[in-house]
C-alpha cells in the first residue's frame, strides 16, 4: 500500500480483519465443504457502509491485500457497471502493490495464480440471462469459463474472496447475480461496500443467499470531514418564481448561469492560494428521449463563454468522452452527463453540479451529492478558502430539492461503529472429528450440519398457478360457445337452455319516433376565424409590459443540506429567447385547425397596430420576441379567443336522425326512460348511476334521456377551441326547460379527471341551440356535484345537482 490510511480507514480495515481471521480458523479446522460453509455464513461477510468520497475502495483494498498475506485467497472484485471496471483496476494497481490485478477477459487459468490475485469485473458480464453477454461463462482455447476456473483453484488450495463495489446496486433484483453468486461463486469471505445501503435489500441479500450474520462497519460524515477527505458541506440553490411569472423563467439557464459564475469564483480562489488545479463542473441532464437534450446543454455552455474544446459528455447511448480522462485532464471543465455517470463515477475535481432532472429519490440524491463531496488530494491537509471548502449543487426545478435533503439526512444518520465477531459459532470435536456447531445460550446445538438451501420464488410463493385456454375472437356468442364446449358432459339441460338464451341477440325500437339533433362543425374555410381571432385576442398596456421585458426577478435560495441552514437572496434570472420560442410554439398549435403560420401572421399584423397606436418604435424581430413572451405569460389569451370565434363561426347543422332501433345481446338491462327503453352497454359506473336517478323521476321533470354516443353521425358535437368535436354523455328532454328545444347536455367526469386534458375547456363550451352542457362529478357518498371554473382556471365542484333544477341549468 502506498498513501498512508487515516484513523476510521485503518479502524475499518483492523475490524473487518479480525472477523476474517476469525472465520478462516474456522473453515480451515472445518473438516468438510458444510462445515466450511456454515463458519463462513456466521463471520465471512462484512457491509462497510461509509459516505462517497470517504475511501471506501482505500478501505476495501487494505483489507483484500492484507489478508492475502494470511490467507492463500483469490478475489473476484465486482462493479455495478463496466465504466467503473476500468477505474476500480487502475486504483488497485496503483495503490496496492500486493494485489495483482488479471485480465478477466484473456487469464482465466488457475496456473501460476498466487494469492493476492484480484479479477475485476461487473456483475453484467457473469450473471445476465443473455447468453451472448455472460462470456466469461464459456471457456475458451487459452481461458477457462468461471464455472471451471473457480472449482479449479479451490483444488488449489485457494480460498475465493468476493468483494461487491455501490452493492446497494447488485442484489437488490438481480436474481441471476443471486445465483451466480450463490451457486458458482460460492465464497468463503465477501467484502460489500456501499454509501446507500437498504435494510430491506441486506435481509433479502442474506436471506437468498444463506448469509446468517453480516458485520457492518460503519463511516460517519464527520469523520471523513475531520480527516481531510471530504467537504464540509454541499449547498444546494435553486430558484423561486411567482407563478404569474414562472412562464417567463428559463430555470435551466438561470441554473448554468450561476453555476458558471461560482465555478470562476472557484478558479480564482484556487489560484489565489497556489494550488495548481482546474475545477470540474458537472452538468446532469434529463433523460427524454425526444429532446437532445446534451446538445442543448453543450449550446448553452458556449452561450456563457465555455470553450467548445472544454466540454465533455457522457451518456449511456453517446459515451463520446472516457470518464476516467475527463477526471484526469483538466483541459476539460465541464463534463455533461445523464443519471448512469453518477453512480460511483469519482470526480475529486468537481465542486460545482447542475441538475436539470429530478433528484426526488433519496438513494440517488447520495450519488449526485457523493460526485462534489469528494476533496482533491491537492487540497488535502491544506487550510483554504469557505467557498473552496463546499460543494455546491445548482437545482433547476427547485421542487426536486427533497432527494438532496433526503440524502443529506440519511447521510447524516450514520454513525461511526465497528462489529464485533460473531459468537455463534465454535468448533467442536466429536468423536474425534472437528465440525462447526451453532452456539446458543452458551451451549453448541450439537446438530447435524445441514447446507443453505437457495430459496426458488416460484415454487415457495405460494400462489395459486391458473392454466388459462382459448381466445376470445368475435363477440357474445363466440364467448359464449366457448364457455358451452368448455362445460363438463354432466351439465344439465337446464343449464344448456340458460346458456342458449344468454346466446341471442335483440332489438330494442326507438321509442321516440324521427329524433334528430342539432351538430356543431367547423366551417371548411378559415379566413374568417383567423380575422375573428386577431380582433378578439386580447392585447392591452399588461400584455403589452410584460411582453417587453428582458428579465425577471426570483428568489434564489441557497440551502447547506446538512444543517438545513436557508440564505434567500434576490437573483435577476436571464429570459431564454429559444427557450420563449419553443413554448410560444405550443400555443400557436393547439388550435389544430388553423395553420400556425396563418394565425402567428394575423397576431403579429394585431401586434403592430397596438405598436403603432401607441408610438413605439419596433422591428420584425422584436416583435417576433414580444408576441412570444406575450404567448408565454398569457397562454389562455388565444384560447379564450378561439373559443369566443369558433362559437361564433362553427355551424350549426343537422345530425342524421337516431336509428329506429338498437340491437343488443338479450338479457340486456331495461330502462324506464331511455329513448330505446334499455340501459346502453357501454356506460361506466359514475353514468349507471346518474341514468338511474334519471330513471327514478315520478316527478315528470324528465321525459326521456339519450346516451350521446361520440363521433355517430345522429351524435350532437360541440365545437372547442382547439378545433374538435366535443360529445356530452347525455342528452335529456327536460319537461317546462325553455332553453334548446328542452334538452339539455349532462357530461359525466370523475373527480380525477376535473382539471385534466381539455376538460377545463369542456366545462365552458356551449352550443348554439343547447347552450352550454351541465358538468356533473359522482361524491363517494353518491351524490352529484355540478362543477364550474372558479377565478383562478380551476374546475370545481359548486352545488348539489337535483332533478327539479334543471330546467334553469
Amino acid at each position: 500500500m502506498i498513501v498512508s490510511p487515516c484513523r476510521y480507514q485503518k479502524e475499518a480495515k483492523d475490524n473487518a480483519l479480525s472477523i476474517f481471521r476469525y472465520a478462516l480458523q474456522q473453515i480451515e479446522a472445518a473438516p468438510d465443504e458444510a462445515n466450511r460453509r456454515q463458519a463462513a455464513a456466521y463471520n465471512g461477510c462484512v457491509l462497510i457502509q461509509a459516505p462517497t468520497g470517504s475511501g471506501k475502495t482505500m478501505m476495501a483494498g487494505m483489507i483484500t491485500e492484507e489478508f492475502a498475506r494470511e490467507a492463500k485467497i483469490v478475489w473476484f472484485w465486482f462493479t455495478p457497471f463496466a465504466g467503473l471496471v476500468d477505474q476500480a483496476s487502475i486504483a488497485l494497481k496503483k495503490q496496492f502493490g500486493g494485489l495483482r490485478v488479471r485480465d478477466i477477459q484473456g487469464d482465466r487459468l488457475a496456473m501460476g495464480t498466487r494469492s493476492g490475485d484480484v479479477f475485476v469485473t461487473t456483475w453484467a458480464s457473469v450473471a445476465a440471462k443473455n447468453e451472448k453477454t455472460r462470456r466469461l461463462r464459456d471457456s475458451g482455447d487459452l481461458s477457462l469459463s468461471l464455472d471451471s476456473l473457480i472449482p479449479s483453484l479451490r483444488e488449489l488450495g485457494f480460498h475465493i474472496g468476493v468483494v461487491v463495489d455501490e452493492a446497494h446496486h447488485t442484489f437488490s433484483n438481480a436474481t441471476e447475480a443471486v445465483r451466480f453468486y450463490t451457486e458458482v461463486m460460492q465464497p468463503e469471505f465477501t467484502l460489500l461496500i456501499t454509501a446507500t445501503p437498504d435494510d430491506k435489500d441486506v435481509d433479502k441479500f442474506k436471506r437468498t443467499t444463506g448469509i446468517a450474520e453480516l458485520h457492518r462497519i460503519t463511516v460517519s460524515r464527520q469523520d471523513a470531514v475531520d480527516a481531510g477527505m471530504i467537504k464540509v458541506g454541499i449547498k444546494s440553490v435553486a430558484y423561486l418564481a411567482p407563478n404569474d411569472q414562472r412562464a417567463f423563467v428559463d430555470f435551466p439557464m438561470a441554473a448554468l448561469t450561476d453555476a458558471k459564475a461560482v465555478h470562476e469564483r472557484i478558479k480564482q480562489e484556487l489560484k489565489n492560494a497556489g494550488i495548481n488545479l482546474m475545477p470540474l463542473m458537472l452538468v446532469q441532464v434529463a433523460t427524454s428521449e425526444k429532446d437532445d437534450d446534451v446538445a442543448r446543454a453543450r449550446e448553452n455552455l458556449k452561450q456563457l463563454g465555455f470553450r467548445e474544446e472544454a466540454v465533455a459528455s457522457y451518456t449511456a447511448k453517446e459515451p463520446s468522452d472516457d470518464l476516467l480522462a475527463v477526471a484526469l485532464n483538466e483541459t476539460k471543465e465541464v463534463l455533461i452527463f445523464k443519471m448512469a455517470v453518477a453512480l460511483g463515477f469519482d470526480a475529486p475535481r468537481a465542486f460545482t453540479l447542475v441538475s436539470m432532472r429530478g433528484a426526488r429519490d433519496t438513494d440517488f440524491g447520495i450519488q449526485v451529492v457523493g460526485r462534489i463531496l469528494r476533496v482533491h488530494r491537492r487540497l488535502q491537509g491544506r487550510e483554504v478558502p469557505e467557498l473552496l471548502r463546499n460543494g455546491y449543487v445548482f437545482l433547476a426545478d427547485a421542487e426536486n430539492q427533497t432527494g438532496l435533503t433526503g440524502a443529506a439526512d440519511k447521510i447524516n444518520a450514520i454513525r461511526t461503529g465497528l462489529s464485533e465477531i460473531s459468537p455463534y459459532t465454535m468448533v467442536v470435536n466429536i468423536a474425534g472429528q472437528n465440525q462447526v456447531q451453532i452456539v446458543r445460550n452458551g451451549q453448541s446445538t450439537m446438530l447435524p450440519v445441514e447446507r443453505t438451501a437457495i430459496p426458488n420464488a416460484a415454487q415457495d410463493s405460494g400462489l395459486p398457478v391458473y392454466a388459462i385456454t382459448g381466445a376470445l375472437s368475435g363477440g357474445m356468442q363466440s364467448v359464449l360457445d366457448g364457455f358451452v364446449l368448455a362445460m363438463p358432459e354432466a351439465q344439465t339441460e337446464q343449464t344448456r337452455q340458460v346458456a342458449a338464451a344468454l346466446s341471442g341477440s335483440s332489438r330494442f325500437p326507438l321509442k321516440v319516433a324521427g329524433l334528430k339533433f342539432k351538430t356543431e362543425r367547423m366551417p371548411l374555410g378559415t379566413d374568417a376565424l383567423l380575422a375573428c381571432i386577431g380582433g378578439k385576442v386580447a392585447i392591452g398596456e399588461r400584455e403589452l409590459n410584460e411582453g417587453r421585458r428582458a428579465k425577471t426577478t426570483v428568489i434564489r435560495r441557497e440551502e447547506e443540506i446538512f444543517t438545513r441552514t436557508v440564505t434567500d437572496t434576490k437573483y435577476q434570472a436571464r429570459i431564454s429567447e429559444a427557450e420563449i420560442t419553443r413554448r410560444a410554439q405550443r400555443v400557436l398549435f393547439e388550435p389544430d385547425y388553423l395553420d400556425p403560420r396563418d394565425l402567428h401572421a394575423v397576431l403579429i399584423k394585431r401586434l403592430q397596430s397596438e405598436y403603432e397606436a401607441r408610438g413605439f418604435e419596433c422591428n420584425g424581430r422584436e416583435l417576433d420576441l414580444v408576441l412570444d413572451l406575450i404567448l408565454v405569460a398569457f397562454p389562455n389569451l388565444i384560447r379564450q379567443a378561439a373559443r369566443e370565434c369558433a362559437a361564433q363561426y362553427a355551424e350549426l347543422m343537422d345530425a342524421s336522425p337516431l336509428p329506429s332501433s338498437m340491437e343488443l345481446p338479450s338479457g340486456a338491462r331495461t330502462s324506464r326512460l331511455n329513448v330505446y327503453g334499455v340501459m346502453p352497454p357501454d356506460l361506466n359506473r359514475d353514468e349507471i348511476a346518474f341514468a338511474e336517478i334519471l330513471d327514478s323521476d315520478l316527478s315528470g321533470t324528465v321525459e326521456w334521456w339519450h346516451r350521446n354516443e361520440p363521433r355517430k353521425p345522429w351524435s350532437i358535437g360541440l365545437i372547442l377551441p382547439n378545433g374538435a368535436q366535443y360529445f356530452p354523455d347525455f342528452v335529456v328532454k327536460v319537461n317546462g326547460r325553455a332553453l334548446g328545444n328542452g334538452l339539455l347536455l349532462v357530461e359525466i367526469k370523475g373527480d380525477h379527471l376535473l382539471n385534466s386534458g381539455d376538460t377545463l375547456d369542456k366545462v365552458l363550451a356551449s352550443h348554439q341551440l343547447y347552450k352550454r352542457p351541465v358538468m356533473l362529478m359522482q361524491e363517494d357518498s353518491g351524490r352529484f356535484m355540478t362543477i364550474r371554473q372558479d377565478a383562478n382556471g380551476k374546475n370545481a365542484p359548486d352545488q348539489i345537482f337535483r332533478l327539479d333544477l334543471m330546467l334553469g341549468y
